[in-house]
């Protein structure tokens, strides 16, 4: 097993799941956390976990955290489907990618497990099964989302060009329960929820946060430079999606499917109209990009590799929707209700 362990991005949608998961594992681990990040659910596994403050943006606040770290797992990311954000996705995604890897190869830390996204990869548009293997985009990433972690690919592997073992996995759109106000998937069980009537006309791949986090620990483990895994599920419409989602909360599901040209022209309104009234508007152009596409996936060879099937996503969305009506439950409006870490007969 891998010395020293140090995990950024432990306050994030992943990240919390990681860091349940290794305490459960009973490997201890540093989180690398912002200073105003909150850290409550951290709280509860303090005997596993020590907080050290820091940012990727500030390369000097990264050293203390290094101290006698062997491999660093970097979960740390800016989620977001605006490109009006593009600066600061670039600023968070992939300068602070580059930050963390000068200071781990000054800090002379041997190992980096890199949590990146298919939106990185050279993903076709109603093309052939993306891979693992379809790494370098012939052109230009259609999201500001996409091109930041696309930088941070590129500081990963520069790193393992100048010395650090590098380990790469790449998920699909991840499904868990978490926040259902913010800006990951579970958000999408609100929406659906609360009526929402409107799909998208694309396709996607999909795979539980669970079976990322697995992967991830799993790769940790496995020790073996420069591997990647492509991690994906199952490929499913967006329509097929969110009539599982109303299933799992026995509601009814989106029923209008919005068109290339319907979507293209609601994205610049819902733009102008959030301006106006303040929040986030309900779809953007990179959401209008992404939730269009049909792109699919090839998670096999992670499965022959490692002999871990993963968990249907009909049964992920299923507990999500149990989760989700657990949360309305509770009084406090929707606070974030986790999945088990470990499922049963695991």
């Amino acid at each position: 097993m891998p010395g020293k362990l140090l995990l950024t991005g432990a306050t994030g949608f992943v990240g919390y799941y990681l860091a349940q998961a290794l305490a459960a594992d009973g490997r201890p681990f540093v989180a690398l956390v912002r200073e105003d990040s909150d850290t409550t659910q951290l709280t509860t596994i303090s005997a596993w976990c020590t907080l050290v403050y820091g940012d990727l943006t500030d390369p000097g606040s990264m050293e203390e955290a290094m101290d006698g770290v062997d491999t660093v797992i970097h979960a740390a990311a800016l989620v977001s489907m605006e490109d009006r954000r593009e600066d600061e996705l670039l600023q968070v995604n992939g300068t602070g990618t580059a930050n963390l890897v000068n200071v781990m190869l000054h800090a002379g830390v041997r190992r980096l497990v890199h949590l990146g996204s298919v939106a990185a990869l050279d993903r076709v548009d109603g093309g052939p099964l993306t891979t693992a293997a379809d790494r370098w985009p012939e052109n230009r990433l259609t999201t500001a989302y996409a091109r930041s972690k696309f930088a941070a690919e590129r500081e990963i592997w520069r790193g393992q060009a100048e010395g650090l073992s590098v380990a790469a996995v790449y998920p699909s759109t991840i499904l868990g329960a978490g926040d259902w106000q913010g800006d990951n998937t579970p958000s999408l069980w609100t929406y659906v929820d609360n009526g929402g009537r409107l799909y998208p006309r694309g396709a996607a791949g999909f795979i539980d946060v669970r079976d990322v986090v697995r992967a991830v620990l799993t790769v940790v483990d496995r020790d073996v430079d420069r591997e990647r895994f492509l991690l994906n599920a199952a490929n499913l419409s967006w329509q097929d999606f969110f009539r599982q989602v109303a299933r799992s909360l026995d509601a009814s599901p989106p029923s209008i499917g919005l068109s290339h040209w319907q979507s293209a022209m609601l994205w610049p309104l819902a733009g102008l109209w959030s301006n106006v009234v303040g929040g986030q508007p309900v779809i953007t152009r990179a959401s209008h990009r992404t939730g269009q596409a049909t792109y699919r996936y090839d998670g096999r060879p992670y499965v022959e590799a490692t002999g871990q099937e993963y968990i249907p996503p009909e049964l992920t969305i299923a507990e999500i929707g149990k989760a989700f009506r657990m949360s309305q439950g509770i009084g406090q409006g929707l606070p974030a209700t986790y999945l088990p870490v470990v499922r049963a007969g695991e």
